[in-house]
């Protein structure tokens, strides 16, 4: 594998976690740029995607049309109402999947049980490998401490997140609440507005904050009578993401069809 030159088509092209994946995949030397597609009518398109990216020019222009190939690797960073479209269109080529969008749908989630039956998708709302063991130990330390420890989870992201909270924060929460037997449905607690009513037992709470340009910050709490534990992750570049997806994309292209998710990726398996 280390000779294996991935070949890749960036969904999002102009996006913040586009940019840097096309930054971080002319850096490499294991991967190369084959297409960059971005909205219908955006600015940006027939223009050079390492351009755009702020990096050298690289022969492939932005294009509002995904046309993958088999033997490509989709990464998809783009928004939940691009989904759907871009996922039938990787079935149709037969071609493995990289998904980053968070806020999908039901009905999207759905459709991607469907086509992992005939594709290989890695779907994660967070590509850090730094947050893949955060999420492994968050499930240790619940099963280990039980549900009589109080878990509480801050989540801080930049002014311009659409989703709150975050989908690596609900993957946190959902962690916890299933080591625990729980289902984080019943437990979950978003809005803490009603000063009537006091913590319940067993809840869930988490906290979302927006502002300035922070890229993600996630820490967990499990309170408990005289002492407290915190786990925590913080990301200071984008670029981390972009080399998971790009970690994830490099495994995925020999992978079965399947839904995986980071913890696949890095061998770490079911907790």
């Amino acid at each position: 594998m280390s000779d294996h030159i991935t070949s890749i088509v960036i969904v999002g092209a102009r996006g913040r976690m586009g940019k840097a994946l096309i930054r971080e995949v002319i850096a490499s030397d294991h991967h190369v740029l084959l297409g960059a597609v971005d909205r219908s009518g955006g600015p940006g398109r027939g223009q050079d995607a390492g351009r755009i990216a702020g990096s050298v020019e690289v022969g492939v222009l932005v294009t509002d049309d995904l046309e993958p190939r088999r033997g490509n690797v989709v990464i998809d960073f783009s928004l939940p109402l691009a989904t759907e479209a871009n996922v039938r269109r990787c079935v149709a080529a037969g071609a493995p999947l990289v998904l980053g969008t968070t806020g999908l749908t039901a009905a999207t989630r759905a459709l991607l049980d469907e086509a992992s039956r005939e594709i290989a998708i890695v779907s994660d709302a967070n590509f850090s490998v730094g947050v893949a063991l955060l999420t492994r130990l968050a499930g240790l330390a619940a099963r280990a401490l039980g549900d009589t420890w109080d878990a509480e989870l801050i989540e801080i992201h930049h002014k311009h997140k659409r989703d709150a909270p975050s989908g690596t924060a609900l993957r946190l929460a959902k962690t916890v609440a299933k080591s625990t037997g729980r289902s984080l449905a019943e437990v979950l607690r978003t809005d803490r507005g009603d000063a009537t009513r006091p913590r319940e037992d067993g809840e869930i709470g988490v906290a979302a904050i927006r502002g300035g340009d922070s890229v993600g910050e996630h820490t967990l709490l499990f309170l408990a009578d005289g002492e407290r534990l915190e786990l925590s992750h913080r990301a200071h570049d984008r670029a981390i993401f972009a080399r998971g997806a790009l970690r994830a994309a490099r495994w995925v292209e020999a992978q079965p069809p399947g839904l995986y998710n980071m913890a696949d990726v890095l061998g770490l398996g079911a907790l």
